[in-house]
This record gives structure tokens, C-alpha cells and sequence, in this order.
């Protein structure tokens, strides 16, 4: 049976927000007349049985193991052997390899055209081939081996970790405490200087780019080992006898960054990357002996004049 729709006196239905709004403010208790909130508006709510509370856990138990279902199904999915992630890694690794392969044939390379260079110059003038030792001692370009020390400085251990944090902060070498350090044993009279095997020259950087630390643009990790070649003793003495010893047993002291020295006998430092030749000139000795472009004589008939040169 329909029932009629009520108005209220200003003529909008009993539903309509506007009417509720006038109804409140006209006479509050008068509010429910106006809904209309008859119990027969009112759905009756499904009642409450074991079979429905047996068929709601049913139905939970099910939606749970599907759910369980897929999340394993994901999972294998993402760990499978042809998944994005491995088939990166497998590409870095691949890469790697080739880098590997490639750096390896390089230093053949590298080797093998010293051979042939020394050989020519000694065929040639036994003196270029000591002029051409000691440009590449002053440049770095060949390495060199014999006594020294070697310094190491590694990042300080844990610090106790706060309330409710379950690491503690870690106090790291910084691209400064690397510098002081170098220019200590440069200032001891070190003769060569490496640091996790990086050759330093003169027109090298030690810089820092986030939390790595850089030599000539390459970041190093620590353990920072540093080989000096020269007098241990003196070295030794040098550095800690100067600013740079004090700055490193003061970080030692304020931040547990620990320094530790080591004499050898026997060390090695490589030499720095070669880099590409972008200039080269002739001594002026030896420019007087190349002939130059020659003119060749005008042949009857012939308009202009033809150069040709002679090598």
C-alpha cells in the first residue's frame, strides 16, 4: 500500500533538507512527525543465527585463503628466474665480466706497447730512453716499488644507539681528514703515494661527493689505505710529529676514527691511468732535419702551379 507523501507548510516534502531545516527551527520536537519514521519504512535487518554466523566465517575463511593464495603467487612470481629483478642482476653481472675482460686486455695492451717503445728508443738513442724514465716518474705514468709505509684510516664502530632507534650513527673519514693526511707525508718526503690504489700526482683531487669519498673522481670505499714510498721512520715521525698527526689522533680521540701504521719493505704504488695524447710537438733539434712542403716547377701548358708534398 502507498502511502501519500506528507508536505509541510511550506509546501516541500518531509525529506527534503530544507523542510528538516525549517522543522528545527521552528519546533524541534516535531521532527520525527515530519520524517515520517513509521515502523513501516523500516527494513528489518537479517537475523542473527548460528547458520548466518556459520556461513559469515565460511565465507572469511575462504576470502582469507584466496587471499593467502595470491600473495604466494606474487611472491614466486617476483623471485622466479626470468623476473625483472633477475634478469638486471644477471645483466650486471654479464657487464661486469666485460668490463673485467676489457680492462684486462687493456693492460696487455698497455704493456706491450711500453715493450715495442722501449725498444725502439734504445736502438735509437740509449739517452731518450732515460729522458723518457724520468717524464714518466714525474707524471706517474709507471709504477714504482720499494720501502715505505702504509697508513690506514677506517670509520669509527656504532655509536649507542638512541631510544627507540636500533643502529647507533657511525662517524666516517671525510675527504678532508684524507687530505691532511697525504699532505703530511708529502711534507715527510714521501717520493709516491696511493690511496686504495689510486696514484696521486701533483694536479690530483681528494674531494667528497654525498657519503663517498673520491681521489680523481673515483669513490673509494673504506677501509682508506694510504702507501707512501720513502724512509718509513722519517715518514712516520714526519706526520706525527706535524699538524696532520695531531689532527688524526684527535679525531681518534673525539670521534673513534682509528689510524694505524705499518712499515714495509716491499711496497708497490701503479701508475696513474694513462691519458689521451691530445698534443705533441717535435723538439726544435729535430725540426730543422723534416722537410717541408716543396714547389714543383710550372710544365708548359700547364695554367697555375702544382705543390706536392714530399714526406
Amino acid at each position: 500500500m502507498d502511502h501519500p507523501r506528507r508536505q509541510t507548510p511550506h509546501g516541500e516534502t518531509a525529506y527534503s533538507p530544507v523542510s528538516l531545516l525549517r522543522a528545527l527551527t521552528a519546533n524541534p520536537l516535531d521532527v520525527d512527525a515530519l520524517r515520517g519514521t513509521d515502523g513501516a519504512h523500516e527494513e528489518a535487518s537479517p537475523p542473527d543465527t548460528p547458520v548466518t554466523r556459520t556461513l559469515t566465517v565460511i565465507l572469511a575463511v575462504v576470502l582469507g585463503f584466496v587471499v593467502a593464495v595470491s600473495v604466494v603467487d606474487l611472491r614466486s612470481d617476483a623471485t622466479a628466474a626470468d623476473s625483472p629483478r633477475a634478469l638486471l642482476q644477471e645483466e650486471v653481472r654479464e657487464s661486469r665480466g666485460d668490463a673485467e675482460q676489457l680492462e684486462g686486455e687493456n693492460d696487455r695492451l698497455e704493456a706491450e706497447v711500453a715493450q715495442q717503445q722501449g725498444a725502439v728508443l734504445e736502438g735509437a738513442d740509449p739517452e731518450s730512453a732515460e729522458r723518457l724514465a724520468g717524464h714518466e716518474t714525474a707524471v706517474a705514468a709507471g709504477a714504482l716499488r720499494g720501502p715505505g709505509v702504509v697508513l690506514t684510516l677506517e670509520d669509527s664502530a656504532p655509536l649507542p644507539a638512541a631510544p627507540g632507534v636500533t643502529e647507533g650513527a657511525v662517524n666516517r673519514v671525510t675527504d678532508a681528514d684524507l687530505q691532511l693526511a697525504v699532505n703530511g707525508l708529502w711534507a715527510a718526503g714521501a717520493e709516491a703515494i696511493a690511496v686504495n690504489g689510486q696514484r696521486l700526482t701533483s694536479t690530483s683531487a681528494i674531494r667528497t661527493a654525498g657519503s663517498a669519498v673520491l681521489v680523481d673522481f673515483r669513490p673509494l670505499s673504506p677501509p682508506y689505505v694510504v702507501t707512501a714510498l720513502g724512509d718509513a721512520a722519517q715518514l712516520q715521525e714526519g706526520v706525527q710529529d706535524s699538524e696532520a698527526g695531531e689532527h688524526l689522533r684527535e679525531i681518534s680521540s673525539r670521534y673513534g676514527i682509528p689510524s694505524s701504521w705499518e712499515a714495509e719493505q716491499e711496497l708497490e704504488v701503479p701508475a696513474r691511468p694513462a691519458t689521451a695524447l691530445r698534443e705533441a710537438t717535435a723538439p726544435p733539434s729535430e725540426r730543422e732535419d723534416v722537410p717541408g712542403p716543396t714547389t714543383v716547377p710550372q710544365e708548359p701548358g700547364e695554367p697555375g702551379t702544382r705543390q706536392k708534398e714530399l714526406s
